[in-house]
């Protein structure tokens, strides 16, 4: 295995040699995710830079793990040798869950650079001193990486086949120093097209003639992946340690003041790094003979750090009787299919479970920002110019020709979950699909005729209405719901159009569970309970006073008050011992809040009443205290049995759905538990 030349050629070679060609990274939506990677993964590898011994000789990177790094990388980001992605979430308590994720990979979906790469790292592996006979005799391996694990997570992942048989599959290290290897290649690579590099430039000083600057760099990329730890402190300068020497602070401000000058121009690079510094990869061993492989993993679910405001107070829950689950998920926008499938524990049904996706979102953008182009263009005077008015024409057929599709697609969505658009949601957007429709069925002879900036139904102004609505109403996410029977599975899908061509890194997706009791409309128990707690309270009472109602009179202090006492504690708290009351932190238990509250407020009563016998209080004080004993759990418990109704509601799926499916006056309730497929996605 070669090692990198320290030689002043060093990056003109890897322009000109490279075994794979890496595609530059897709741009997440706006311009958060690239500061998002400057802030992260650049910022960390100048604090490496700032904090790392300048090594006297090249760190042991080579030109193959280079190519065999990016490839993985590329594998990662792009899954394209996955055909679908199968989430399957248990929902075991309150705030708590389970992921198992099944992954089903075809290995001829793989590009020739792809393979290529994972063979060429299987020779390299196999590198030793085994026979030629066992290397014949062996099965036929490729490394494939399966997908990315946030380095937020401490568990160990075991991948298994559909067999249950566990892979083979690197250790961290060992993908960490190939990602080095990549990343360092990929940075000399770019830099190197810079034209600065023609001149005495400190671009040119660092890639030709400062060895130990380019050998700092290295040692920071590997101790920034391999290491468990990073600094994100954003502070600092060029000058290094203080007991650094004049040439290691020098070697150290030529480096940080090149990734300074250059930061727009390495954009694309920080994208990469940051998934590379943020996440590892999860490479496992597949066989080779064999083109279509079904692997399983245990994957870690993270929660919102926060407590949601449901869970603080349940009385501003979403109803008493009902539970919700929130799960967002980052998914590589060139995956074809996902599915997420949901189990609950057993007493609890799933009564409506939708999935909200933005894989329309950049569409959506363009489409805004072409209509809102159009709106300036069209309000500045316009000269006599067929050619001009023809192709403004032309522009704006085209922009409303996507509309019609985004209000198209958004409408066969709500018509697939049962549901219809609200009158008050894309008025406008759909007036003006129409008016494309019907200038768009006119004949040729007629269409030549008629324009629509000609039109009186189209302003500008209504262009910029248009372009806000499309914003403000979140039409670039689509919306689906699952329509099985409530039970305690369920399952909703989502699959990339063929005529979607993915132009965003991740797809975002937001599923909504509603869950509910099902195992009974009214406590029963509990009310009886109740009852049980008042007749105690009031037959005590009626001995106490020697009448059938005893509320109108004042009770004299019994003589034996222990004894009273002793009654009104020992029978509510041994039937209490006897009641069937779920967990708290069970999703039951927290389903069941009513009950437990009533059953609280019950005992406690009676606790009231023997605390007033116990302290031979006034009269009148002991006869409120024996009604209010009394009167509590008979109004607690009429208020729980009031009948509860357990049908599916219509407007159960629109709990999480985008603004353009939410009728007037609707009020987003906040989810019982958040849960994250990744710990950056809430970040």
């Amino acid at each position: 295995m070669s090692r990198i030349s320290a030689s002043p050629q060093e990056p003109s070679r890897n322009t000109s040699r490279g075994q794979l060609r890496v595609p530059r990274p897709r741009q997440p939506n706006g311009a958060s995710g690239a500061a998002a990677a400057r802030l992260i993964g650049m910022t960390s590898l100048k604090q490496a830079i700032r904090t790392v011994p300048v090594p006297g000789a090249p760190p042991p990177l080579s030109r193959e793990a280079a190519a065999v790094g990016l490839a993985f990388l590329d594998m990662a980001l792009r899954q394209n040798h996955i055909r679908r992605l199968t989430e399957r979430l248990s929902l075991v308590e309150h705030g708590l869950a389970s992921r198992t994720t099944e992954v089903d990979v075809r290995l001829s979906l793989l590009n020739h650079g792809q393979r290529e790469a994972s063979q060429l790292f299987q020779r390299l592996s196999s590198r030793s001193a085994r026979s030629r006979e066992e290397e014949q005799n062996a099965s036929p391996t490729i490394w494939v990486p399966v997908t990315r694990i946030s380095r937020l997570s401490v568990s160990p992942v075991d991948v298994v086949d559909a067999a249950g048989t566990k892979l083979p599959r690197l250790t961290q290290y060992e993908t960490s120093r190939l990602l080095a290897s990549g990343l360092y290649r990929l940075l000399a690579g770019t830099l190197s097209s810079q034209p600065e590099t023609r001149q005495d430039s400190p671009l040119s000083q660092l890639l030709f003639h400062q060895d130990q600057a380019r050998w700092l760099i290295q040692a920071a990329l590997i101790a920034l992946l391999t290491e468990r730890s990073r600094s994100l402190t954003t502070g600092g300068d060029d000058r290094g340690e203080p007991h650094d020497d004049h040439d290691d602070q020098r070697c150290r401000a030529l480096a940080l003041s090149v990734l300074r000058d250059y930061e727009q121009q390495l954009v694309p690079y920080a994208n990469l790094l940051d998934v590379a510094v943020n996440d590892y990869l999860l490479v496992a061993a597949l066989d080779l003979t064999r083109d279509d492989h079904l692997l399983s993993y245990d994957a870690p679910v993270h929660t919102r750090t926060e407590r949601a405001a449901a869970d603080l107070d349940p009385l501003r829950r979403s109803s008493p009787a009902r539970y919700q689950v929130r799960y967002v998920a980052r998914i590589p926008a060139s995956l074809r299919s996902y599915h997420v499938v949901a189990e609950t524990e057993p007493g609890v049904h799933i009564e409506a479970m939708s999935m909200v996706t933005n894989a329309d979102e950049s569409t959506a953008k363009d489409l805004t920002r072409d209509l809102r182009s159009l709106a300036e263009r069209w309000r500045k005077p316009r000269p006599g110019i067929p050619a001009r008015k023809r192709l403004l024409e032309l522009e704006l057929q085209s922009a409303l020709g996507r509309l019609s599709e985004l209000v198209r697609t958004r409408r066969w969505d709500a018509s697939q979950a049962g549901l219809d658009l609200p009158d008050s949601t894309l008025r406008k957007s759909r007036q003006l699909s129409r008016l494309y429709l019907a200038d768009h069925g006119l004949a040729h002879s007629e269409r030549d005729n008629q324009s629509l900036l000609d039109s009186a139904a189209l302003t500008a102004d209504d262009l910029e209405l248009v372009a806000r609505e499309v914003e403000e109403q979140q039409v670039g996410s689509d919306f689906s719901v699952e329509n099985d029977p409530a039970s305690s599975r369920a399952h909703a899908y989502w699959r990339r159009s063929s005529s979607r061509t993915p132009r965003a890194e991740h797809t975002t997706v937001v599923c909504t569970l509603r869950l509910r009791d099902a195992t009974g409309a009214r406590p029963g128990s509990v009310m009886a309970y109740a009852l049980v707690v008042a007749a105690t309270v009031y037959l005590v009472g009626c001995l106490l006073d020697r009448s059938l109602w005893p509320y109108d009179s004042s009770a004299e202090p019994p003589a034996n008050a222990d004894a009273v006492v002793a009654v009104l504690l020992l029978v509510p708290g041994f039937l209490y011992t006897r009641l069937d009351l779920p967990l708290r932190h069970t999703i039951l238990g927290h389903l069941r809040w009513a009950s437990r509250w009533l059953a609280h407020l019950s005992i406690g009563s009676a606790v009231l009443a023997a605390a007033a016998v116990a302290s031979g209080v006034g009269s009148w004080l002991l006869t409120a205290s024996m009604g209010v004993a009394t009167g509590l759990p008979l109004l607690a418990a009429l208020l729980l049995g009031r009948p509860a109704g357990q049908q599916r509601s219509p407007l159960a799926v629109r709990l999480s759905a985008p603004r353009w499916l939410q009728p007037p006056g609707w009020r987003e309730v906040p989810p019982d538990a958040v849960f994250y497929s990744s710990g950056s996605d809430h970040e």
